[in-house]
């Protein structure tokens, strides 16, 4: 993924929050009493953003994400204009140190031990009281130090193990917390289930499987030859929206074809 991919992590200040506040909820400003509760409101809109320190425990972090409301994301829409919810996440504990002195040899291990820390975000936010509150893959790479491939990577990992959905912000405001069929499709056909087992596992006829699996691997195959995403729609005879969902799911499970597509010439 491209440096774009972090830009919606600068839009979620206070200012940003403060102006959202008002577009929403001031549309006309006049009486006392409004401006006594845009008083209170920034008040605790401060308290929010910038909670005292010795509130915290050591390994926590304070950061802000986005609730898991309002319809769904549209064309130049800013990640400030969602409704923000600052948090302290758990981002390093002491089981999580104590892990480290139990890791095996190799790469599997620590790779593991990252997968645990990265699902253990992910549903920190999504069970809070405050919430649902979504991260964005820039968000956890940036949490952990990780590189948004490499959190894809141990996410989709995550997912082939718990079966769970595990959804980031853009999973949501593109399908909200249920998957769409094609997702729900696709994530078996990633785990290695063939078309029989697909199409008994999730209820869909084999031949709606069929022509999901081989639109996915056309639109996959395109993307690895570095096809611009807006020709493929022409080249294969589908509907912009409908390449649009499955570039999404190609980016969930091959973010380096996605890549590909988005460097320079």
């Amino acid at each position: 993924m491209s440096q774009q991919a972090y830009v919606g992590l600068t839009k979620r200040t206070f200012q940003q929050a403060l102006v959202q506040l008002l577009k929403q909820d001031y549309g006309l400003l006049g009486s006392r009493r409004i401006l006594e509760m845009l008083a209170q409101d920034v008040q605790q809109l401060a308290e929010q953003f910038y909670p005292a320190a010795e509130r915290l425990s050591s390994g926590w972090l304070v950061f802000t994400g986005t609730k898991a409301s309002g319809a769904k994301a549209y064309l130049g829409q800013e990640a400030g204009d969602h409704t923000l919810v600052t948090l302290a996440w758990p981002i390093l504990l002491p089981e999580d140190m104590a892990a480290l002195t139990r890791l095996p040899e190799g790469q599997a291990g620590r790779q593991q031990w990252l997968q645990d820390r990265v699902v253990r975000l992910i549903e920190y936010g999504l069970n809070h009281p405050d919430g649902p509150v979504l991260l964005t893959l820039a968000d956890l790479g940036a949490m952990l130090n990780l590189t948004t491939t490499q959190v894809s990577q141990l996410l989709q990992a995550a997912r082939n193990q718990t079966g769970q959905p595990l959804p980031t912000k853009g999973h949501y405001f593109d399908q909200g917390m249920r998957p769409t069929h094609k997702a729900e499709i696709i994530a078996l056909y990633e785990q290695g289930l063939d078309e029989t087992d697909i199409a008994r596992h999730s209820g869909h006829a084999a031949s709606s499987v069929g022509r999901y699996i081989r639109d996915y691997e056309r639109v996959k195959l395109l993307l690895s030859r570095a096809t611009p995403a807006d020709h493929i729609s022409t080249l294969v005879g589908l509907q912009p929206s409908v390449v649009d969902a499955y570039v999404k799911l190609v980016e969930q499970y091959h973010p380096d074809l996605i890549s590909i597509t988005k460097t320079p010439s």
